[in-house]
């Protein structure tokens, strides 16, 4: 599971979030390690980055909320990601959850679990279909 390097990942995967995170970060590092990604560990820092343009053209926000109130806290960010490809991770499947999930527009949304193979297969169709688009230009 090799991508080119077309993308940018950039995962925002707070710094409390452990062990959640540690194993949401190596899997994503074992999976696409053909792509630039940056992690951001602070709401602070990912807003900041939210706010720089950016160098590269295509860039897939991958937001993991392991808890509720990491949701809220990026839930206060949804204007600065207007426009961006998200993909969400929820700490449940509730529907209060999903209902707060919707209002990200995110490109697809999963849940902690422990392989994210669900999301590495959207992740690959996603850098599939930028890189078909890239070699027809």
């Amino acid at each position: 599971m090799r991508c080119e390097k077309i993308m940018n990942l950039i995962l925002f995967v707070h710094q409390e979030s452990s062990p959640i995170g540690a194993n949401f970060k190596k899997r994503m590092e074992q999976n696409f390690k053909g792509l630039r990604i940056e992690i951001l560990q602070t709401i602070n820092t990912f807003k900041t980055r939210l706010k720089q343009i950016s160098i590269y053209d295509k860039e897939i926000f991958i937001l993991l909320a392991d808890s509720q109130n990491r949701l809220k806290e990026l839930s206060s960010l949804i204007d600065l990601l207007d426009g961006k490809r998200i993909i969400l991770i929820l700490p449940d499947d509730s529907d209060a959850t999903t209902s707060a999930a919707h209002h990200f527009y995110p490109r697809y949304f999963t849940y902690v679990n422990d392989t994210y193979n669900d999301l590495c297969a959207v992740l690959i169709k996603m850098t599939q279909q930028e890189k078909k688009k890239h070699h027809f230009r």
